[in-house]
């Protein structure tokens, strides 16, 4: 019988408990091996084994209370035990939400800090600004108040001289010639007053604003011009070599995807291959023909790899798990044959693709040609005209001209917006441009594969040497932004090499 079932008040009001399977007898033993109590009766007839184990149930009561005592001594330790752990909890839980109080207080107080830090410094460098504008004001007027005067004094003198030339006799001129050389290099002599330098303030990019404040609030001269630098750093290097490699890869087009894997393009072994973000293999694809060898490729934003092949106007469409889909035709665009080359991703599950017709065509992963781009009129000369493609921010496409060591920026309405670069090896010229990104600030990145360099060029046409050899790189040849910011660069040895650019 469970315990809460047992009514103790009637137990206590009776001096004895009957059998309830034997009338008139009462429970005076217990069966030790059955656990329950007994009477006479039953002992004879139901436990006649058990006899030895049977005691009196005055006996068994002490056996049984001593169990019981044991019992409750464990169940009161168990429970101080837990009610001590209740309570280090709620104090636990009382400090938790103390200190939580506490380092809201603490943000909130050290944020307002430093936004007033801030706004006094966003209110001293616009005092200086202004400071600095109006003495340069004054400055400015003062000195064009003098050149005005010099101006007058050497025009109406140079009226006079020419004057008394035009119309003076012989004794005015020879009267007046000493005194009008002397008046002449006077004036010829006075220097033009210098002009204010300019100063050009560099911002570092990611650099933390209080170091850009303070260096800003020690200009003396109105800002000309402002500058971001970036300086890159080496994350992680890929060997794409594999086992199953003939020759030793020579890598021509890279691409990511949104999880962060890779896929290049091998053009010795005629082969396709995608990494995993760790650099493990994930799938390869060879090539039927070696004659037409993988040469660019892009990732849509439908999941679809598009590759470009050399001597050939086929491109190949796969999947991300490496099937081909099938493979497109393109010279039934303009019923033309073309040589394919650069290859990049727009929207909608559309891509460009530029070949050696001076021609860049758009066309969607089934197939679907959508339009054509005319850049024969847009820039004069070379075959590799689309070589390698990117889209820049506002949908301008920007093509790299291998042959004639200059990338251009075309707009949707197929007008040639500005051309970049020439021939070099200064910031800014090119020897053989190969790849070419663009991230969301603007920039476009280069990849100079003949000076073995990556130039960085900035929204506002400015170029700076991002990467060289002394940064690790090794003859670059395609360049991507990777999902996560970083830019990702494919070598003609077969490494692909990722850098932070900061």
């Amino acid at each position: 019988m469970p315990i809460n079932e047992i009514n103790f008040q009637e137990l206590r009001n009776s001096q004895h408990i009957h059998c309830g399977e034997h009338e008139g007898e009462v429970l005076r033993l217990y069966c030790q091996q059955c656990e329950i109590p007994i009477c006479r009766e039953c002992a004879i007839l139901n436990h006649s084994g058990h006899i030895h184990l049977c005691l009196s149930l005055k006996d068994a009561r002490k056996q049984c209370t001593q169990k019981i005592l044991a019992s409750l001594k464990w169940l009161k330790t168990a429970a101080s035990f837990y009610a001590k752990q209740t309570r280090e909890l709620e104090s636990l839980e009382f400090e938790c939400n103390q200190n939580s109080m506490e380092t809201k207080h603490a943000i909130k107080k050290w944020t307002s800090e430093c936004i007033s830090k801030i706004k006094v410094q966003r209110n001293a460098l616009l005092d200086n600004v202004d400071g600095m504008s109006s003495e340069s004001k004054k400055l400015y007027a003062s000195k064009k108040a003098v050149m005005h005067i010099q101006n007058e004094m050497l025009t109406s003198t140079c009226g006079s001289v020419s004057n008394i030339l035009t119309y003076g006799n012989d004794t005015e001129v020879m009267f007046l010639q000493e005194g009008i050389k002397q008046r002449i290099g006077k004036l010829a002599s006075v220097d033009a007053p210098s002009m204010p330098g300019k100063i050009e303030m560099v911002f570092k990019h990611k650099e933390p604003v209080d170091e850009f404040l303070a260096r800003a609030c020690t200009l003396t001269s109105p800002v000309s011009k402002v500058t971001i630098v970036y300086k890159a750093k080496l994350l992680k290097t890929y060997n794409t070599h594999l086992l199953s490699d003939e020759f030793a890869p020579c890598l021509q087009g890279i691409a990511g995807t949104e999880n962060g894997e890779f896929v290049v393009t091998d053009r010795t072994n005629s082969k396709v291959k995608m990494f995993r973000d760790d650099g493990t293999l994930k799938w390869e694809h060879c090539c039927v023909s070696g004659a037409h060898p993988a040469y660019d490729i892009t990732v849509t934003d439908d999941e679809k790899c598009v590759v470009t092949k050399e001597n050939t106007s086929e491109l190949d469409i796969f999947n991300l798990d490496g099937k081909c889909l099938r493979t497109v035709d393109t010279s039934c665009v303009n019923r033309k044959p073309r040589e394919l080359a650069g290859v990049a991703a727009l929207k909608d599950g559309k891509f460009i693709v530029g070949s050696s017709l001076h021609m860049l065509a758009i066309l969607k992963t089934d197939g679907e040609r959508v339009d054509n781009i005319d850049i024969w009129r847009l820039a004069t000369g070379g075959d590799d005209e689309g070589r390698y493609l990117a889209v820049h921010s506002g949908g301008r496409i920007v093509a790299s001209n291998q042959s004639m060591d200059f990338i251009q920026f075309i707009d949707t309405a197929k007008v040639t917006q500005s051309i970049h670069g020439k021939e070099g090896d200064k910031c800014g010229e090119f020897n053989s441009p190969r790849g070419v990104c663009t991230d969301k600030f603007g920039n476009t990145f280069i990849a100079d594969h003949g000076n073995n360099r990556i130039q960085l060029l900035n929204a506002q046409g400015e170029f700076q040497v991002l990467l060289t050899g002394q940064d690790g790189l090794s003859v670059p040849e395609a360049i991507n932004i990777s999902s996560d910011g970083n830019l990702v660069i494919a070598e003609s040895d077969g490494k692909v090499k990722m850098y932070e650019y900061v």
